[in-house]
């Protein structure tokens, strides 16, 4: 079978090409769950054993599992609710956050609330709480790193100093969010 564009695909065609995505995803969360919650187990281990950083992949392996499972199941009601699948759902979400939302009629409404609650998020990830608790977590973490570069921890330090760097960055990609949105929302208001 050779590959063609979803636009071309027939929509049994297109739907299990999603599913199989949203498939592959899942599992390769949770595949990087382990190494990931592996690799924090030996930073944040003082003692070196390798034990501490297995019980750690497994504890963030099962947190992940649970989370995904808790999304997947909130996400599927609102499809159910919409009259989309989960699969057709979950690539709406991508397509919406790409800015470039579908505009067929069947799947206006399911855009529409997407957009709305992507855009309720926004506006809560920029509002004056979160902007001042953002700002106490980089002091906190800019603390954090220099006590553990002075005491030279610098597995840790270079731990947190990632954590700092992912701070930074975010008002950044709120930013690059807020003009995505605005373009979903133009497309949205072109094509009535």
């Amino acid at each position: 079978m050779t590959w063609q564009p979803m636009a071309e695909t027939r929509p049994k065609e297109q739907e299990v090409v999603l599913r199989r995505r949203l498939a592959v995803r899942c599992a390769l969360l949770l595949v990087l769950s382990g190494p990931v919650g592996f690799a924090a187990g030996m930073l944040m281990n003082i003692n070196g054993r390798v034990v501490n950083g297995t019980w750690m992949a497994a504890a963030v392996f099962v947190m992940m599992a649970v989370t995904l499972w808790v999304a997947l199941r909130r996400e599927q009601r609102r499809a159910v609710h919409l009259g989309v699948t989960l699969s057709r759902y979950v690539d709406l979400g991508r397509l919406v956050r790409r800015g470039d939302p579908p505009v067929q009629p069947e799947v206006r409404p399911a855009v529409l609330e997407i957009l709305e609650r992507q855009r309720a998020l926004w506006e809560r990830m920029t509002s004056k709480g979160q902007s001042r608790l953002r700002i106490g977590l980089i002091a906190l973490f800019i603390l954090i790193t220099a006590v553990n570069l002075l005491d030279r921890q610098y597995a840790l330090a270079l731990f947190f100093s990632f954590a700092l760097l992912s701070w930074l960055s975010l008002p950044l990609s709120l930013r690059r969010q807020r003009k995505r949105l605005e373009a979903a929302q133009g497309k949205l208001a072109r094509n009535p």
